[in-house]
């Protein structure tokens, strides 16, 4: 099941004038494992950052365009088929790797962490490696 917001329109002042990475708002709370199917990756409402499953587990996205730093949850779409930025036109892939410029670095990878009860947690403070991912 393929979960996503649709296309937002363009805020003027939604983007910074130079990319500074990933934004940490700290800790945000994405649902529960069980609602998220693997080939799911979904945007956290209007928080910069996206929760996915795949075959190998959940990871967890910023949704911080690394060309200038517009968040792609108001600013774009994400999909379960990859993360585009209204802003500009960056595209990227459900791993976060740039598929269409002018954006020419990578989505950063979020530590992602779950309770007892299945309740998800993105660390927005955290980057980890594009292959971590939460096993469930």
């Amino acid at each position: 099941m393929a979960l996503g917001a649709g296309a937002l329109p363009f805020a003027a002042g939604a983007c910074s004038a130079s990319s500074e990475g990933p934004a940490n708002v700290g800790d945000i709370a994405a649902g529960n494992v069980a609602d998220l199917a693997v080939g799911t990756l979904k945007g956290i409402g209007s928080q910069p950052a996206a929760i996915g499953r795949d075959a190998d587990g959940v990871y967890a996205l910023t949704l911080t365009c690394t060309h200038l730093s517009c968040n792609m949850a108001t600013q774009g779409t994400v999909a379960s088929s990859g993360i585009s930025c209204a802003c500009h036109g960056s595209r990227f892939d459900v791993q976060g790797n740039v598929t269409h410029g002018p954006a020419t670095t990578g989505l950063s990878h979020l530590s992602v962490t779950a309770d007892a009860s299945g309740a998800l947690t993105v660390h927005t403070g955290t980057v980890v490696a594009e292959t971590v991912r939460l096993k469930v």
